[in-house]
């Protein structure tokens, strides 16, 4: 509930004020008669709105209290008064009041006037806070910051705008002096761009470099347009000093260039032995595969000669009268045998193990995961059929005295 102290002299009129307020939901928390007791009243209770009699007895009229009472507190005022010369309003309009009663003072008037006091003072008080917040982030930036109005006159200067113009030997007293008043060496062209900017109300940014004294310095500089009410009214300039990072940029680029020219030279090298390894790589593979197709005849050789030279002996001395003896040491020869070859034989085809071609056939079902009876029915044999030759499969393969799967060991052959 918003407090209100009357500060009327004619107890009838304060009375009523107050009953009429407090029906409107206001929180009356003071009358009295005159204006020094009303500063004091004032200062004692915190009123969000005075309603201030003009005319009053004492010391002080009523423009004097809300004068002293503006300049202490910035409490709202609002003026009663039965008199409307101009000189008196003329007076009155100084102290700035946020509304002016003429007596007698209508409900609706009344209701009107201290609504419209109140949001205005309300306002008032947010467009402070945002306007002491602009001022803060502007005085926190490290780029230099400067706002003019249409007249070109400094309003604003940040510490870091103040602290060039100290380093560079340029007058701080900025504020209230124009840009060019403030900085004579500025061109013709860079105040032209203020003109610009207030007349098609987009936001420029431009780099210049600009030698004051004996130090050239090269800023960023970015001007834009501040809105009031759809109109341009002023310009907040930020000023980046970018001449480090200007020479930096030189440097990256000679370093850059300088680093194209090595790696040109880099990469034509390259090429030359690329090229070289390449040759070589080529010969490499040529030799490599020469080795290993001499290497497979080799193998297929020495498989061959044992399936064609030996193994058939050893079926015949198999089908003659040998002692248990004889046969333990047969055994052990052809067990040694498999052993050898059996790192060829893990390579070799099926056309090596000596298979028939239905064997061949049937070796290659089996391989695919055919079941005996799915592989009589493409055979067209019996199912008895095919486990015959399965078993000779196995035989030939050397799996007739192991517990090895067949299928498994077909799949490791090329």
């Amino acid at each position: 509930m918003k407090k209100i102290l009357v500060v009327e002299d004619e107890v009838v009129i304060a009375m009523s004020l107050q009953r009429r307020l407090t029906s409107m939901g206001y929180d009356v928390v003071g009358i009295c008669h005159n204006a020094e007791t009303g500063i004091e009243m004032a200062r004692k209770l915190d009123p969000d709105l005075i309603l201030m009699d003009i005319m009053m007895p004492g010391n002080l009229d009523g423009i004097s209290g809300a004068q002293a009472i503006k300049a202490e507190f910035d409490i709202p005022v609002i003026f009663l008064t039965a008199y409307t010369e101009d000189q008196l309003i003329e007076k009155a309009k100084q102290i700035e009041p946020h509304g002016y009663l003429v007596k007698p003072i209508q409900d609706r008037e009344l209701k009107a006037a201290v609504e419209i006091a109140i949001y205005k003072q309300e306002m008032v008080h947010q467009l402070k806070a945002s306007e002491q917040q602009y001022r803060s982030m502007i005085d926190a930036m490290g780029d230099a910051i400067h706002v003019v109005d249409r007249d070109m006159k400094i309003l604003i200067a940040n510490p870091t705008l103040l602290q060039w113009n100290e380093r560079l030997g340029l007058d701080t007293n900025a504020v209230g002096k124009r840009l060019s008043d403030l900085y004579p060496f500025l061109s013709d062209d860079i105040l032209k761009e203020y003109d610009t900017v207030f007349s098609k109300g987009k936001i420029l940014v431009t780099e210049e470099t600009t030698r004051i004294k004996k130090e050239v310095i090269t800023t960023e500089v970015r001007k834009i347009p501040i809105f009031e009410q759809g109109k341009i009214v002023r310009i907040i300039t930020i000023i980046r000093d970018i001449t480090q990072r200007k020479k930096v940029e030189k440097e990256l680029k000679k370093a850059h260039a300088e680093l194209e020219k090595r790696v040109k030279k880099r990469t034509k090298d390259l090429e030359i032995k690329t090229k070289s390894l390449e040759e070589l790589n080529t010969a490499m593979k040529v030799l490599l595969k020469k080795r290993e197709d001499d290497k497979i005849e080799e193998e297929d050789n020495v498989l061959t000669n044992v399936k064609e030279l030996i193994e058939p002996y050893f079926e015949k001395i198999n089908k003659t009268d040998l002692d248990d003896h004889q046969k333990t040491f047969l055994s052990i020869i052809e067990s040694n045998l498999r052993e050898i070859t059996s790192p060829f034989t893990r390579k070799m085809s099926l056309k090596h193990l000596n298979l028939t071609p239905t064997e061949i056939r049937i070796a290659n079902l089996i391989r695919h995961g055919s079941p005996t009876k799915k592989i009589a029915e493409i055979m067209k044999s019996s199912p008895r059929t095919v486990d015959t030759h399965r078993k000779n499969i196995r035989r030939k393969v050397g799996l007739d005295q192991k517990r090895a799967n067949l299928r498994s060991y077909l799949l490791s052959l090329h």
